[in-house]
This record gives C-alpha cells, structure tokens and sequence, in this order.
C-alpha cells in the first residue's frame, strides 16, 4: 500500500518496483510498473509478483526491492526506497510494506557525494538515508553506471533501467501508455464535455489495460463527485451579541455509518476583525456538526450547528448560534445533585443518568459532553433519550504524522483518504505552511494596523483604531511637509553653504521631507490594499520590496 503526503494528493506517479541484487552488475531480476494517484487509489492494497530470473537462485547473493517513483506530469524522480529481503535463503518472500511517497524533491538532501557514479548521479535512499546508489543516465546501468546498453522506448518517455532478459523499463509521459509507450490514450481528449466539469482535471487511469479505460478527476476546490458536478455543502454562521468569539472557530463533522464507528472531521476558520458572518464549505458526508469555542486551553464550549437523518448534497445551511444552542458539560447538569461527585463515578455507572438532563424540559437542552463522550438529545416516542457517541476533545492534529505544517496543527477533510489539508498556525507564525514568522519584524506597519483593517469596508465603517491612526498620520504627514518645506527654503541660502553644517542641513532636511512623502504613501497603500481597492499583484510586490527597505 501507499501513502502519499498533502502536496502529492492530486499528483499521479508512476512506480516501479524492481527485483535487484548486489552484484557489479545490479542486475533487475523482475520488476512491476503501476499507477497511482492518491485520489483514487488511497484505499487501494497492490498485490505483486516479483520472480527470480535463474533457478535455482545464488544463494551467495543479496536480494532486494528497489522502488523508483517519478512524476508522470513533469517525467522527473521524486525518490527511491530500499527494502530488503532479511531471509534470502528462502525460496518464497511474503512482505508487506506502507510505503511513503517522499515529499516534493529537495536536491540538497537527496544527493549525495559519491564520485564512482560513472554515467550517473548518487542518490540517496528516501527511507534509508545512510545508504545510496547510482541512478543511471539513459542508455546506462550497473552498480556504477558503466554498463552500455540499447532502450527502446519511445520519443519522450524515459529509459531508467534494463532486466535481465533485456526489457527496456520505460516511463511513459502523459497521454502514452505501452511498454514501449508507443499507444496513446485518448480517453481524456475525447468528449470533453461529458469527462470534468467546474475546471477539474481529467487523469486516465489503468494505462496498461487497451479496452475499458477509465479516468478520473481531480476536482478544484468548492466541487466533489466523479465529475466534480457536485457543490460543495455551505454553513454559514451568524452568533448572538452575548457570545464571545475566539480569534478562530473549529468545526467537528460527524459521518454515521450505522452500527459502524462514526466517522469524525474537524476543520477550523479564522475570525477576521469585525466579521459578523462566518462560513465554510464540506466536500464530504455528515450527519451532525457543532463547532468549538476555545477561549483558553481549559476553557471549551461547544454549540450544536445542525443534525440531519440523511445527507443532502450541495446543501446551503444557515443559523445563528444562540445561547440556547450551548452542549454544556456533565458536570454542570449534575453539579448540585450530587455535591460535584458526577465526575468521579465510574463511567458506566454515570452514564445511567445521561437521559436526564434530556428529559429536563426546562433546561430544554439538545446536547451535552463529558471527558469521553458527546452526546445528543432526540426525541423517542413520547420521551426524550440521550445517544452518545465517542469524542476526543484532545485530538491531536498532525494528518496522521504527515504533516506539513512547520509550526501549526494540521487538518484534513478525512481521517483515511484526505484530499485536502490545511494549516493552522501558532501564533507569531503565518503562511500556507506555518513557516513564515513574524517574531523580529519589530514595529511593522503591516504587523500593527494589518489585522485591524477590515476588507470591503469603507473608511467611515473601519475600526476606530484605523480611524485614529489615520487622523495622526495625516496630522504627521501635514506637520513634516510644513517643516521639511521651510526647512528647505531656509538652508538654499548658499552663504550657509560656507560652513559644513549648512550642507548636512540642507540633507536633511531633504532627507526628512522625502521621507515624510515615502511614509504617507505607505501607509495609504496599506490602507487601500487591505480594504481590496488596491489589489495589483505586481505593484503590491514591488512596493513592498522599496518602499520598506527605503523607510526602514
């Protein structure tokens, strides 16, 4: 089985699993080429035959399986892995292997210094750093590229090595297939309109099989389903005055599957300044969704957003989260029953009692949690039941120890086979991947008044501290342009030219006034490009670049 990271998700690879020995010669007994995108073969479990191309076999020689996995896309190696075979002397190996797709290649890490590569380039082992081997040029193989010999494979596909019985192993590019990728598949270019819909990608699939070709698409962000012909669900949240809100909001989606362990996902949202409405859209089924307030690490609360029966596609779900939507914790509900000793009880035991709180009408609760359990209230017949299910209010947050986030939690769309990641970053830490910081920048304009401005506001709705810091930047601005303008009419006299200090004066004061210039623009910019009415790509960059490296 394989398993590829956040950023190879919508990556389709070609990997080819080789039976190799140790020997001058690095001969390639056998080998096997499949397919994969994560996209669609996540769950999917290969079964390959690798055999011995002598019987019997040298019982003196050491055995392995190479793997090599290159980008169909961009033709280029992503990385390889060594696994050995530990018992050699047996005539028939069962292994089973989760293989890791290395991330996007970093050269530096994966290159090595060995010089007696002879046609080709030392490379080192994804999952085994301390060992390495020489990936041959084409036309090239052996332990040290010296060994000289004819590929076959077509125009534009890649020769990377030669078996025993003088097979080439091509990669074929995009569109070819074959072991000569000499075939070409159309599947993709035919009926466009009728393959991906809303800018998805068409990959076909199973290349090797002639008849009954498939494809698949890889569909953009907003859109699911096998043409990405279906919307994603929207939730769109507005809250009561009397709740206070966090700097971000996390969202738990729970899948039930019947009798089945319930599937659970958790998203989060960042709470802009001033935001009244805050949305986010699901690709996936769900059942029950509430979202999570931290106000500090001890201090959670939990409101119930909606529960619904059956799944509806593409659905549009609006609320406003109201106090009476909080699921307060056990211990509150049983607090004065029995002097704060709820909690102590053993498990089964307590959860004798849950049906209470439900049957309450004048708590008039939908949902409630304990330190293992989240619970709802629902209407049975004539009674109101409590039915529970497993939460982990700990959970930790690292897309199943794949992730790429430097300095944050990571979140995907599902807990098996995601196909979208996203981070949230610590704080002092921003970026698509956490990795950029803000911790000794000092007193940037950007870092101060950045957060504060609101987009697609006009200037009399913005905050009041984007008020006052206008006012004053414009009463600084006035006041420099006044002293750097007389100061200059003063110090053009060129008799004060006669002594050093006119001339630094008369710098100065040059100095100052185009500096004042320089910082009201900058500060305009930044008011502009916040609000969106400056939103040139381009000019942002380059402002960025001159206007503070001159200021600062």
């Amino acid at each position: 089985k394989f398993r590829a990271p956040s950023d190879s998700w919508r990556t389709q690879f070609a990997i080819i699993l080789s039976l190799i020995d140790d020997s001058d010669d690095r001969i390639i007994h056998s080998f096997e080429q499949i397919t994969y995108l994560s996209w669609k073969n996540c769950y999917t479990k290969f079964q390959i035959y690798l055999l011995y191309s002598t019987r019997s076999k040298h019982l003196t020689t050491n055995y392995s399986i190479h793997i090599d996995i290159y980008d169909i896309k961009k033709l280029t190696h992503r990385g390889s892995l060594l696994l050995p075979i530990l018992f050699p002397f047996l005539p028939v190996h069962r292994l089973a292997f989760i293989v890791n797709i290395p991330r996007t290649i970093n050269t530096e890490n994966q290159i090595c210094a060995k010089q007696s590569c002879i046609h080709g380039e030392c490379v080192k082992y994804a999952n085994i750093p301390e060992k390495s081997f020489c990936r041959c040029h084409e036309r090239w193989s052996g332990r040290y590229c010296n060994i000289q010999h004819t590929c076959m494979c077509s125009f534009g596909s890649l020769c990377i090595g030669i078996t025993a019985n003088n097979q080439s192993i091509c990669v074929c590019p995009l569109n070819k297939f074959g072991p000569r990728c000499l075939l070409t598949d159309t599947i993709c270019q035919i009926n466009l309109e009728n393959k991906c819909q809303n800018g998805g990608e068409c990959i076909a699939i199973n290349r090797h099989i002639i008849f009954n070709k498939e494809f698949v698409c890889v569909c953009p962000t907003g859109y699911s389903g096998k043409q990405c012909q279906i919307a994603d669900s929207e939730l769109s949240l507005s809250f009561n005055k009397d709740i206070i809100l966090p700097q971000e909001i996390f969202f738990h989606l729970i899948e039930v599957s019947g009798n089945a362990t319930h599937k659970r996902s958790t998203t989060f949202r960042k709470i802009l300044v001033s935001e009244d409405l805050i949305s986010s859209t699901w690709s996936k089924p769900f059942h029950i969704v509430f979202i999570e307030l931290n106000k500090t690490e001890l201090d959670k609360q939990y409101y119930l957003v909606m529960y619904q029966k059956t799944y509806i596609q593409s659905k549009v779900t609006k609320k406003i989260i109201n106090p009476s939507d909080n699921c307060p914790h056990i211990n509150e509900l049983f607090k004065e029953k029995f002097n704060g000793t709820f909690s102590q009880w053993h498990p089964i035991r307590r959860i004798k009692y849950y049906h209470l709180p439900c049957q309450n009408q004048s708590l008039n609760l939908s949902c409630f949690y304990d330190t293992d359990q989240f619970c709802l209230c629902y209407q049975f017949g004539q009674k109101r039941l409590a039915n529970c299910f497993n939460f982990n209010h700990s959970m930790k947050f690292d897309c199943q120890g794949q992730s790429e986030c430097d300095h944050g939690q990571c979140f995907e769309d599902d807990p098996e086979c995601p196909t979208r990641s996203i981070c949230m970053c610590d704080l002092c830490y921003f970026g698509q991947r956490c990795h950029l910081t803000t911790d000794g920048y000092g007193l940037s304009l950007d870092v101060i008044l950045g957060y504060q401005i609101s987009p697609h506001v006009s200037i009399n709705h913005q905050p009041l501290i984007i008020k006052i810091s206008l006012a004053l930047t414009i009463i600084f601005i006035i006041t420099g342009l006044i002293n750097g303008i007389l100061s200059l009419i003063t110090f053009m006299n060129k008799t004060l030219w006669q002594v050093g200090c006119g001339l630094y004066l008369l710098t100065s004061s040059t100095t100052t006034l185009f500096i004042t210039i320089m910082f009201g623009l900058k500060i305009f910019i930044l008011l502009l490009s916040h609000m969106a009415i400056i939103s040139n790509r381009s000019f942002l960059s380059g402002q960025c670049y001159s206007f503070d490296y001159i200021l600062r």
